[in-house]
């Protein structure tokens, strides 16, 4: 089966569906969900947490990070299939965004204050992602 290289496993995650996935990598729809399933059987844990995740927000309305950071998806329950689909997908996405996101910020802290103890002239410019980019004195 065809591979796009691209992370489109990750897709699988955020609610691409079998004609999606053949779309991107230009298969059957047949083979895409073939690919599908053995990604849920090869990762069955992610399955777990995709169910746990949806039936979190759909009971109390919000995600949370590993850190606790709460996101409220009130669409959650709505009976517009649009609204509801992509309070869905934010309900996935917010969980694994946000984590990475407080994890950055946690580093961007650790970082800042390591350069301070030992009274580095360099310091942090921005964050990109998942890249946090330094500027650094040359020759150091």
């Amino acid at each position: 089966m065809p591979s796009s290289g691209q992370g489109d496993q990750f897709w699988i995650v955020y609610g691409l569906s079998a004609f999606g996935l053949s779309q991107n990598l230009g298969i059957s729809r047949e083979d895409a969900q073939a690919f599908i399933d053995a990604y849920f059987k090869r990762y069955h844990g992610v399955r777990a947490w995709l169910e746990n995740t949806m039936e979190e927000a759909r009971q109390h309305g919000r995600v949370k990070t590993l850190y606790g950071r709460i996101r409220p998806i009130p669409d959650i329950n709505s009976k517009d299939f649009n609204l509801r689909n992509f309070a869905e997908r934010i309900a996935v996405n917010s969980p694994i965004q946000g984590t990475a996101a407080d994890i950055v910020k946690i580093a961007m802290i650790r970082i800042h204050r390591a350069l301070q103890e030992k009274h580095l002239a360099a310091k942090i410019l921005l964050q990109v992602h998942d890249e946090l980019v330094l500027e650094v004195p040359e020759g150091r």
